[in-house]
């Protein structure tokens, strides 16, 4: 840096300083797109009716593939009434279906939780593939919008302070 520029820097006020790194964070874009980490991160958001069709397209397709929750249920109450009744070798068979069922619809939730989850991550890497935004930039992407977010109240601050002129 020249002395002129050091001067110039040493003199910034904090504010001045908060202003400038939001204008350098908004002009900062990734991928083969003109977009910043903001816009791209509000782009990547899901809506609640996108989320409201996911739910909708899990719903239809597990019917497809499953039989209903009374069938496990069914069977663990029919293994724990063996259980009960038979104290020998049934009952154990009972008790072992009735874990196996209990197990099952845990799985279940289980598995609605990762078509969820693997529904956001394909939504989000299906999106930055689209706009050439890679690995690293869309990490870089993620703690730039956090920072953009804390500059943006930061900058809210000082207008709402600034003295009427």
């Amino acid at each position: 840096m020249s002395e002129e520029q050091n001067k110039g820097a040493a003199n910034m006020t904090v504010e001045q300083a908060v202003r400038l790194k939001k204008e350098l964070n908004q002009s900062i874009t990734y991928g083969r797109s003109n977009l910043n980490a903001r816009q791209v991160t509000e782009l990547q958001k899901i809506d609640a009716a996108q989320w409201a069709k996911v739910r909708r397209d899990y719903a239809e397709w597990i019917k497809r593939i499953r039989v209903s929750a009374l069938v496990p249920i069914a069977i663990a109450l029919m293994g724990a009434a063996m259980w009960l009744y038979f104290k020998n070798w049934i009952g154990v068979i009972g008790v072992i279906c009735a874990i196996y069922a209990l197990g099952e619809l845990f799985r279940r939730e289980w598995h609605r939780e990762g078509y969820v989850d693997g529904y956001d991550a394909g939504f989000e890497g299906g999106f930055n593939r689209a706009l050439g935004i890679s690995d690293k930039e869309a990490i870089e992407i993620g703690e730039k919008d956090t920072e953009m977010k804390v500059d943006d109240m930061n900058v809210a601050a000082f207008d709402k302070h600034k003295p009427d002129q």
